[in-house]
């Protein structure tokens, strides 16, 4: 199981996990577009390939759980016969992004993964290899994969995490981006586009 803690590095050792280089590909799963069907993610345990339509996309259990492909479902990793995890042949320091995840990231220690909690107002950015402020950040969450396609409702609206001004709909499985007009900024308590002086964007995203 990953153990979790707030960690900083110094950019020499940012530096040093670019150089590292990235995990071997991954190749998703031939789906059948008349069923929805989960595979498990052969080189993650905590990671899972859902098949809607014919598009097979990967997911990641919540909370460091792992995917049983015999209950196609999430659970803890002592109830889940799985070995395989994001760190499996590392050797050195490497920091990796989790699938559709932007505030946190796993930060392998040769084979030992170490869950990684970004700060308030920072995401999680692939390129640096770090937290960085959220306006500055290529990361992107789609919360449309958390959303059962079958009872979407295209009028419910996500935050875009690094902007103040963007948000989300969802059409099935896919993110539409829309933003706020004007000087208008986009409430997450609300989820609406309200006046700026009625809203205080989250520390560090863009306006």
């Amino acid at each position: 199981m990953c153990r979790s803690r707030r960690l900083h590095y110094p950019v020499v050792v940012l530096v040093l996990l670019s150089l590292l280089g990235a995990c071997a590909a991954q190749t998703p799963p031939v789906c059948d577009s008349t069923v929805t069907s989960f595979h498990a993610d052969p080189t993650n345990c905590n990671q899972y390939y859902s098949c809607y339509q014919g598009l097979a996309t990967l997911q990641t259990c919540p909370d460091q759980k792992y995917f049983d492909t015999t209950r196609t479902l999430c659970d803890i990793p002592a109830n889940v016969a799985c070995t395989i995890g994001p760190c499996t042949g590392n050797t050195g320091l490497k920091a990796m992004a989790i699938p559709n995840v932007c505030i946190s990231y796993t930060m392998c220690v040769g084979e030992t993964p170490f869950n990684v909690t970004c700060a308030d107002g920072t995401l999680f950015d692939e390129v640096f290899g770090d937290c960085v402020l959220a306006k500055d950040s290529t990361c992107v969450e789609n919360p449309c994969l958390t959303v059962d396609p079958a009872t979407a409702v295209p009028t419910t609206l996500y935050p875009v995490l690094n902007s103040c001004k963007k948000y989300i709909i969802c059409d099935k499985l896919n993110p539409v981006v829309r933003t706020c007009v004007g000087t208008t900024v986009f409430n997450r308590s609300t989820s609406k586009c309200v006046a700026s002086t009625d809203y205080v964007c989250p520390p560090g995203t863009a306006v």
